[in-house]
């Protein structure tokens, strides 16, 4: 009878210790792995990317990953979503809110019931704008971004003041979902390897959050760019894609920086990144599905998908890569199990649900139902707003002797025009002109005489780029050129380039005379400052141009917006800047329109078409099928992530 009166004691105990015990996650290096509130834990993870999916929408995606057999789900935090804008005074206004809310999002995955790994940069890639660097910060050419140099740091450190204590209550210590934090983003394949930079951001980080979170990097798997990329304080972590050789290969090199803790892969590729004018990749699923198993064979090894879902690159927010300047679309989908409109891959999706079931030998849940897509049918625009017209409304921004970056104009997105006289020098016999712009033309050019288009200039055309134009009447004649920031670098040693015109214009038959004026059409939120532009009935704008249409709404839904007859340009439904179109480029033939900017009755639609006529009969169409272009497979060989050996197609 004591013996059993003891018993009871020792549970009573054992169970009110199990009710005060404060959570934990920690890395058993003895042991090789991971453990969470004292128990042996490995999590199986997939990036979703708030900023790549609205807001209404992310506990919809957290389900269906949750379904997919997920424990965790990994997120980066791109700097210049929250401080996009260029300071007043010195001050920065942050956006913690709607979209922009990264607290709702970390409690949503608490919601759903998965964990939270950051990735807070300060520097993530991500094929994000500037790999999630501000304009504002990189268009201060005296700053050397991703190094210990002063400036950069002290603005780090301002970032990081804001951002971290929004996470601080979040991590799982402290009752929320957050496990773990990383150190910048694949470090050693950038070519500073400043460990002074490595050991400050880890510091920095550990004195906000405290020693209750695990603090990690990430890199790929060869000896220099885990030892740039990491440092003795840091735990290590490598990522690669699926297929070719068995995964051990990749993790012994982990092993020999890092012999001792749990293996975890943070990139596992379920899909590829795509560039406008190639192919839209393709892993195949039975690549994916072979590497997870042999994953899930090791018992130390955690991983996470990238991507779970892919999402959009709404608004300006697309990347590019180097130094074959490459930008990527709209479309972020990635070829992910969970397309970036919520719909599941076609074979993908459950081949991965179902590997981890029989493996794992889980109980998921149900997997969500999807709500149906709609289709609105044809659009005709109504209404249009030459470039002549929107320039009239608009501010000067500058006169310059010579053109000058959207840096130094405080303009971080968009377009800029530029425009100045030129004097015909030589006789008038000749019926053409031949126009050499010199210097920095980034990214892409629409070239116009007496605000008539001529052609286009394009940034991979290196060196001088010569146009012949009709001979223009009379001795003077106006020269504008209108640049289009296609997305900055997010990749490399060219992250930070300027955007817009930097240089001259020379001819044999003439010189320009007098200043440059430069307008900017930065088209912010809702289209600002370009909200209100005088409209006329459409036939008589030539484009570049401005074209309004509207449409009607029964049952709100997602749709796909189809432009097959425009050329290049921005659209806004609703004033939300949905992104870029490209159709004759390609790969992607169809917009993601995500319900939640859609409004039952009339809904807005809006376009600055940069290469092709607009008439009155010109449609656009809203369809319930997405197209994200024609697929290119990927192979093994193609995850490659040295920058010095493979510039492009990194992630």
């Amino acid at each position: 009878m004591r013996s059993f009166t003891l018993f009871c004691a020792v549970q009573a105990v054992a169970l009110c210790y199990a009710k005060t015990e404060a959570p934990s996650f920690v890395v058993d290096y003895e042991n090789d792995r991971f453990l969470k509130d004292g128990q042996p834990f490995r999590y199986i993870s997939g990036s979703l990317h708030y900023a790549r999916v609205p807001s209404a929408l992310w506990k919809d995606r957290m389900m269906k990953m949750k379904a997919m057999g997920l424990n965790a789900l990994q997120t980066v935090i791109p700097w210049n979503f929250h401080q996009p804008n260029y300071p007043k005074d010195s001050s920065h206004t942050t956006r913690f809110s709607g979209d922009q809310d990264l607290g709702k999002f970390i409690d949503t995955a608490h919601e759903v019931g998965l964990l939270v790994l950051l990735r807070p940069g300060p520097y993530i890639c991500a094929e994000w704008e500037n790999g999630g660097f501000p304009a504002w910060l990189t268009s201060n050419t005296s700053i050397k971004v991703r190094t210990s140099e002063p400036g950069y740091l002290s603005e780090v450190t301002r970032w990081m003041n804001i951002l971290l204590p929004v996470i601080k209550p979040r991590l799982y210590a402290n009752g929320g979902p957050v496990i773990m934090v990383q150190v910048e983003n694949e470090y050693g394949s950038f070519p500073a390897c400043d460990h002074v930079y490595i050991d400050y951001l880890y510091n920095l980080i550990r004195k906000a959050l405290g020693d209750d979170v695990v603090i990690y990097s990430t890199d790929g798997p060869s000896e220099r760019m885990i030892s740039c990329g990491s440092s003795k304080d840091i735990f290590t972590t490598i990522d690669f894609g699926p297929g070719g050789s068995d995964p051990m290969n990749q993790f012994n090199v982990l092993r020999a920086y890092q012999p001792k803790g749990p293996l975890v892969n943070s990139e596992l590729y379920s899909g590829w990144l795509d560039h406008w004018g190639s192919p839209h990749a393709h892993v195949s699923t039975a690549a994916i599905v072979t590497t997870l198993k042999a994953l899930l064979a090791i018992e130390s090894v955690s991983f996470s998908m990238y991507m779970a879902e892919g999402g959009t690159n709404f608004g300006f927010w697309n990347g590019a890569n180097s130094p074959a300047y490459g930008p990527q679309p709209t479309s972020y989908d990635y070829d992910a199990p969970i397309s970036e409109s919520g719909r599941y891959h076609p074979d993908k999706y459950m081949a991965i649900r179902n590997t981890i079931t029989a493996v794992m030998n889980a109980t998921l849940p149900p997997v969500p139902e999807l709500q149906p897509a709609q289709a609105y049918g044809s659009v005709k625009f109504t209404e249009e707003c030459s470039l002549i017209d929107a320039r009239r409304v608009a501010p000067v921004r500058a006169t310059s002797d010579d053109p000058l970056p959207f840096g130094m104009m405080r303009q971080a997105y968009g377009f800029m025009l530029y425009e100045t006289m030129m004097k015909v020098t030589a006789n008038s016999f000749s019926d053409s002109l031949t126009l050499t712009i010199n210097g920095m033309l980034h990214d892409r050019s629409v070239l116009l005489i007496n605000d008539v288009r001529q052609g286009t200039l394009k940034r991979q055309d290196s060196g001088a780029q010569a146009i012949h134009v009709p001979m223009p009447s009379g001795p003077h004649f106006k020269l504008s050129i209108l640049v289009e920031n296609q997305g900055r670098i997010n990749y490399g040693g060219q992250i930070g380039d300027l955007k817009g015109f930097t240089g001259t214009v020379t001819s044999p038959s003439a010189a320009p005379i007098g200043n440059w004026s430069l307008w900017g059409i930065p088209l912010n939120d809702n289209m600002e400052p370009f909200a209100d532009l005088p409209k006329t009935p459409i036939g008589v704008a030539s484009s570049p141009a401005f074209y309004f249409g509207s449409f009607e709404v029964g049952t709100i839904g997602d749709s796909f917006l189809y432009t097959p007859t425009l050329g290049k340009g921005q659209v806004f439904i609703n004033g939300f800047n949905l992104g870029r179109y490209w159709p004759v480029a390609g790969p992607q033939k169809a917009l993601y329109v995500p319900q939640t900017i859609l409004l039952k009755g009339t809904n807005t639609i809006s376009i600055f078409e940069l290469d092709n006529p607009v008439d009155a009969n010109t449609e656009v169409m809203l369809k319930d099928v997405p197209d994200v272009g024609v697929e290119s497979r990927m192979e093994s060989s193609d995850f490659r992530r040295d920058p010095l050996s493979s510039p492009t197609n990194i992630v």
